[in-house]
């Protein structure tokens, strides 16, 4: 029980990852047997720097740049290491076992990687909607919004669910929400479903997360991400307060999908042109020096100025959404208009 809450607070503060929020530590659980405890300390200790390391990789770069990093030494790794905290540790005489929370160098981890070529992802803000859907048993009706959604209440009562970047936001009871949905349709979502709750308020992704009682120390959890697979959770505890172990487990699966998805949407390259409005040449030196700070972006190239307007292109990594996203953390409006993307 302890391991896993232990587990599940390094998740929730260092899984997601932002410019301004970039966490360079990583909790680690390692047990380690050897001829002594001496002995099996030093290759537990070899376990946990380069586990902490390699987790602390994936925030940063693509998986193909992280198996480049795992191929480092442990002399080499270890110079990353800037701090280890012991949260609980036993000894036997020949078996250490620990829960560690370590933290890397982060200027050095990136400096290394600029220098081998490793470009950084980059995670925009997400905010996910949850559709929390409950039943007392699997033959039972499911509720939503209707009365008896004690799943629901739970998720409300914790409050605002906010992890770096990510925020899990549970739908409101509104008219128009009742409308749109039904206890069915908050399972499985269809694409008319899904316009009709994009045009009712604003979020980046949505999880359908049904709750199912199975007796007093049980619940499953059907979580579905829209236009994705459905992962059956089961949640024990035997002290029979297993929801509060179910807010743990489905926040810690939105978090890595999302994570994951971020990994996987930064592997692209793109490239758009647009056109500036100015009045002077320093307003856009001023934007190009603001737009070259930001990690998504790759190059900024000027075109040709004319009447008040200057013609660029930007080549950047990363879904057009996604810097849509960072720029408006900025200050900054890009938009298509006319035909041709516009930035204000």
């Amino acid at each position: 029980m302890k391991k896993f809450f232990f587990k599940v607070a390094c998740l929730l503060l260092f899984c997601f990852c932002a410019k301004a929020e970039v966490s360079f530590e990583a909790g680690v659980n390692v047990q380690k047997q050897a001829e002594d405890s001496s002995a099996a300390r030093e290759e537990a200790m070899k376990e946990a720097y380069r586990t902490a390391f390699i987790k602390v990789a994936e925030r940063l770069t693509t998986k193909e740049n992280v198996d480049k990093l795992g191929m480092l030494t442990d002399a080499q790794l270890v110079h990353f290491i800037k701090e280890t905290d012991i949260v609980s540790e036993k000894t036997t005489s020949n078996e250490y076992m620990a829960d560690l929370n370590i933290k890397i160098n982060g200027p050095l981890l990136k400096q290394y990687m600029f220098e081998n070529n490793m470009r950084q992802i980059v995670a925009p803000n997400v905010e996910v909607l949850i559709l929390p859907s409950y039943a007392d048993t699997q033959y039972s009706g499911r509720v939503l919004f209707e009365d008896g959604n004690v799943w629901r209440q739970i998720l409300l009562e914790k409050g605002a669910l906010k992890i770096g970047n990510l925020s899990l936001k549970v739908i409101e009871d509104t008219p128009q929400n009742r409308e749109i949905l039904t206890p069915k349709k908050a399972v499985y979502i269809d694409e008319q479903t899904y316009a009709a709750l994009k045009a009712n308020g604003s979020f980046d992704d949505v999880f359908t997360v049904h709750a199912v009682r199975a007796g007093r120390n049980n619940v499953v959890l059907l979580m579905r991400p829209y236009n994705g697979f459905q992962e059956r959770i089961v949640v024990s505890d035997e002290e029979g307060e297993p929801f509060e172990k179910a807010v743990d487990e489905m926040v810690e699966y939105i978090a890595r999908y999302e994570q994951n998805k971020n990994i996987e949407q930064s592997a692209y390259q793109s490239k758009i042109s647009g056109i500036f409005y100015q009045t002077s040449l320093r307003e856009w030196l001023m934007l190009e020096k603001k737009l070259n700070t930001i990690e998504q972006i790759q190059t900024v190239e000027r075109g040709a100025m004319d009447s008040g307007k200057i013609s660029f292109s930007i080549s950047f990594s990363g879904t057009l959404d996604a810097l849509v996203s960072t720029l408006k953390q900025q200050g900054i409006d890009l938009s298509f208009s006319n035909g041709q993307y516009v930035i204000k």
